[in-house]
């Protein structure tokens, strides 16, 4: 059954075209994934089709009856005193309503029990109540709150209190309450830990209405969407019927071959217009009429094809980036003896954690939020605060280049170039250059470093920690806030890095991609599988069974 048609979208804001050409249809059942580099409108795109954003050209038929839910990616922006049990319950529409005139009717019974329309009203009204599932109310949000693991305690703190990740959480639940039938999703993983993903994607799997994502988690596409819709450079909208890496595959034949395609065009068109300046040429020297005629005429020709010429296929730019590797290492990068460490009030965090990491080896460290992951990796870089008992051994030869989670710079008011310039000691023109390569311009590196987002942050790092002879490297969540195209380069600097690899993570496309050997923390304690995240999927089968 067709859900949504949207046929010839186009927006521009002002500034020239977001997108100019944007038609897909969804039917019941189905998800569509929207690609596409950064400031093309997938965003954009989700808030026309929700209401919340109008189109400048094109139509969206959302068929009729049918109840759309949208999650913004900015959701933890929005401010809100009440308490998030009240949030919740928005979600209820109808419900909240009938539960609004049962309490005018009851107040009206209890005034007057003899007054039989009243009572017959009230009478209705709880039935009605009943049917429309009033009374599940609660279970409804316990189950979603469950799945989403938020504490049971949140439901009576005001919204205004919560972190930004917990205000993600309680957007992303009212939207799975309101059990829509199309549900718009915009960076539905954010905040999320793989427990949760993972939740979520059942859940989406059983839903059985249709969903629009827009996501730069690679493998929650490859799960969620059969079909991919991808705005191109020039704003023109074209759906596969496949998921991300069918997709990747599909795009990556069409660009060879519109590319084959525009040059046998172009060359085609050149020898036309060489052949028409021959024969205009010739004409003016003979002066013959006829063969400057004919001249103007291939060269008419020849404007006619470059008019109707296919567009030169964009190949995105990618950042030049390359890890300056210290080849020289210790067999042993990391040993952990009995390891544990505490909070200030005695609190365990992990255990009598025993490690051994070799050279050459990609560790992907895994565990839900909160089992003590970052303060492991920050146990192992000498900047733990927290109680530590047991021994952390780093070999002597061991050159770590590390990036954490969170970013923070000591002097927040610097703009990016002074801050870049004494990171590195290098002259001024070049950090500019460096930066440029990273696709600062000249207005973004004269921006304090404490204004630029999450992305910006971790591309600077990134940049600082090219500069730095490694042979062991240490991320921390390193794909959060960076697009894709900006993930592809940083994969393709890894593959070619021949050191070894220690990172948290949450990307398990990047941690297939990447790791051989998988440390879970979990309850304290630390277990070891080998292999990348699949692998370790598979092993938790076979333990199951």
């Amino acid at each position: 059954m067709l859900i949504l048609d949207v046929n010839k979208l186009a927006k521009n804001f002002g500034y020239g075209p977001l997108f100019e050409d944007v038609s897909f249809t969804l039917n019941e059942g189905e998800s569509v994934a929207i690609v596409g580099p950064n400031g093309c409108g997938k965003s954009t795109i989700l808030k026309i089709i929700a209401g919340l954003e109008t189109q400048d050209r094109g139509t969206v038929n959302i068929k009729k009856g049918v109840k759309v839910a949208y999650l913004d990616q900015l959701g933890s922006n929005i401010k809100d005193d009440r308490l998030v049990y009240e949030i919740l319950k928005d979600a209820f529409t109808e419900i909240n309503e009938v539960e609004k005139q049962l309490k005018e009717y009851e107040q009206k019974v209890n005034e007057d029990s003899s007054n039989e329309a009243h009572l017959e009203k009230y009478c209705a009204l709880l039935e009605k109540f009943n049917l429309i599932g009033g009374y599940d109310v609660d279970i409804k949000i316990n189950t979603v709150i469950n799945g989403l693991e938020l504490k049971s305690d949140m439901l009576n703190q005001s919204y205004n209190t919560l972190s930004g990740g917990e205000k993600t959480l309680v957007q992303l639940a009212k939207v799975l309450l309101i059990e829509p039938d199309l549900l718009l999703l915009d960076e539905p993983t954010n905040h999320l830990d793989l427990k949760r993903i993972e939740w979520l994607e059942g859940y989406i799997k059983s839903f059985k209405g249709a969903s629009i994502i827009v996501s730069h988690d690679r493998y929650f596409l490859d799960k969620m969407a059969n079909q991919i819709l991808a705005v191109d450079d020039y704003g023109i909208g074209k759906v596969y019927p496949t998921n991300y890496t069918g997709y990747l595959e599909q795009r990556k034949i069409e660009f060879e071959k519109h590319l084959t395609q525009y040059g046998d065009e172009q060359e085609a068109i050149k020898q036309l217009e060489a052949k028409a300046k021959q024969f205009m040429n010739l004409g003016m020297a003979r002066n013959s009429s006829a063969l400057t005629k004919q001249g103007k005429t291939l060269w008419e020709r020849a404007q006619r094809m470059k008019e109707k010429a296919i567009k030169k296929p964009i190949e995105q730019r990618k950042l030049n980036m390359s890890f300056q590797e210290q080849n020289k290492t210790s067999k042993k990068i990391i040993i952990t003896n009995g390891l544990s460490v505490s909070t200030e009030t005695g609190k365990t965090i992990f255990d009598d954690v025993n490690l051994e990491i070799s050279a050459g080896e990609r560790v992907a460290i895994l565990g839900e939020n909160g089992t003590g992951k970052s303060t492991f990796v920050k146990t192992i870089m000498g900047e733990q605060t927290l109680p530590i008992k047991g021994d952390v051994f780093v070999g002597p030869s061991v050159k770590i280049g590390y990036i954490p989670q969170m970013i923070e710079f000591a002097k927040g008011d610097q703009s990016l170039l002074e801050y870049f310039n004494r990171a590195v000691g290098l002259p001024e023109q070049r950090c500019r250059s460096i930066l440029a390569r990273f696709k600062f311009n000249v207005e973004d590196v004269a921006k304090r470093v404490k204004n630029l987002s999450g992305g910006e942050k971790m591309k600077v790092k990134m940049a600082e920690l090219l500069q730095q002879e490694v042979n062991t490297l240490i991320f921390d969540e390193p794909t959060n806030h960076i697009d894709i195209p900006t993930k592809e380069v940083l994969e393709e600097a890894l593959e070619e890095f021949n050191g070894t690899l220690i990172f948290i993570s949450h990307d398990r496309y990047f941690i297939n991609k990447f790791a051989d050997k998988i440390i879970i923390f979990a309850n304290g304690k630390v277990k070891e599988y080998l292999g990348n995240y699949d692998d370790y999927k598979a092993s938790l089968n076979t333990e199951k069974k």
